[in-house]
């Protein structure tokens, strides 16, 4: 499966950036509505896409609230 997928408001890379970013201690929120921008709210199996994509770029998807967010950590050294 290919997750660098192209979208009008960025790509997956932009979207990891963001979260390293937004790392507050150990952990980042990021809102769904930029989330949708790469995986639609209706996507199948969208958790477990945002959870490849996260062990992708070294971070772990810790909760995931459909229409709410998704809180990322860093997988324990």
């Amino acid at each position: 499966m290919q997750f660098t997928r192209q979208t009008n408001s960025g790509t997956t890379e932009t979207l990891a950036k963001q979260i390293e970013e937004r790392m507050h201690g150990e952990w980042s929120m990021i809102r769904d509505e930029d989330l949708e921008r790469i995986w639609p709210i209706n996507e199948e199996d969208r958790e477990e896409k945002i959870g490849q994509f996260a062990k992708k770029y070294g971070f772990r998807l810790r909760l995931y609230l459909k229409g709410t967010c998704a809180i990322f950590d860093k997988w324990p050294r």
